[in-house]
């Protein structure tokens, strides 16, 4: 039986968020691990009169979506995503975005995300997504530090940031449900340094206990820790070898995210910083991987430039 409560949240999503027109082709994509979900996103598409296509895949780890997936992809308006591997940063992602389509990542989404986390003041987060991203595009240089031992800083010259605000309606749209997250890919051989990473890991969930990454010219080259070291050395063993370097510098900006052991809402704490390691490829990076996988970080201090933009957690900019 359908779960009315995830359809009348993604009957929210789909007008308010992604703007959806009618004469437009609406597509969800699932795997089997999330059909649930996803099939209560098409009964809203359909309830609500919008051409909808549900598509069901294999579950994966890693690499690209099936042919069949991807061919779908090619074609909707909108496009929402939810599976158990993030396609944000797969190229069936890249080539629709490219051709105009809007659409929403949502790997790994849960029920009780979707009841508890799709509702935010996308308003706030916008307002201040933007900011933070202006402020990451016009600056050479990011520096992150923690009380724990986090010391390093990134490259930015060049690249332009990206501002995940929740509102998907411009053609060529790309963010996360639920929002709020200003994001930018640093050059990637740059970053020599140590990052303690204390929050929890994308697809490893909250971490046992603190993980010390040293990193040389924007690559992990030494893991250091517990328990929680192993599990991230278990869970590389078999990446490939980019997924060891740096791909993405992030601030989340959503007041209402609390960490619950999820990328999805993870990245998106109010409070906290991500820096990822794999793909980077969809932000404007040049970092080819066959993961994207996010490292969130309490309690910051952030320089951009020389300007503090966040002092142990608190945003302190203007």
């Amino acid at each position: 039986m359908v779960n009315r409560d995830i359809v009348e949240a993604a009957k929210k999503l789909i007008v308010d968020c992604m703007g959806t027109k009618e004469d437009e082709k609406l597509l969800i994509v699932t795997d089997e691990k999330k059909f649930d979900i996803g099939y209560g996103f098409a009964v809203a598409g359909r309830e609500l009169g919008f051409n909808t296509t549900f598509v069901e895949a294999s579950s994966q780890t890693k690499g690209e979506p099936t042919a069949t997936v991807a061919a779908a992809m090619a074609e909707a308006d909108v496009e929402f995503l939810i599976t158990s591997m993030s396609y944000s940063h797969v190229k069936a992602r890249i080539v629709a975005t490219e051709r105009g389509a809007r659409v929403a990542s949502m790997p790994l989404l849960t029920t009780e995300i979707a009841q508890e986390y799709l509702n935010a003041d996308y308003p706030f987060i916008k307002k201040t997504s933007e900011k933070l991203a202006d402020l990451l595009t016009n600056a050479k240089k990011v520096k992150i530090a923690t009380e724990k031992g986090t010391d390093i800083t990134f490259d930015l010259t060049g690249r332009s940031a990206h501002a995940d605000t929740g509102l998907l309606t411009e053609k060529g749209a790309i963010g996360n449900l639920p929002a709020g997250e200003a994001y930018i890919a640093p050059i990637e051989d740059i970053g020599t340094g140590k990052i303690v990473v204390d929050g929890c890991i994308a697809y490893m969930g909250i971490i046992k206990d603190d993980i010390t990454l040293m990193l040389k010219d924007g690559r992990i080259i030494d893991i250091g820790g517990n328990e929680g070291a192993k599990d991230l050395k278990e869970f590389l063993a078999d990446k490939d070898a980019e997924a060891l370097g740096i791909a993405e510098f992030g601030i989340g900006t959503n007041p209402a995210a609390k960490i619950i052991g999820h990328p999805l809402v993870d990245e998106k704490v109010w409070g906290t910083i991500h820096i990822a390691f794999g793909m980077n490829t969809s932000m404007g990076g040049t970092r080819e991987s066959n993961i994207h996988y996010d490292c969130i970080i309490n309690h910051p201090t952030v320089w951009i430039d020389d300007i503090m933009v966040m002092n142990k957690g608190e945003h302190v900019y203007k």
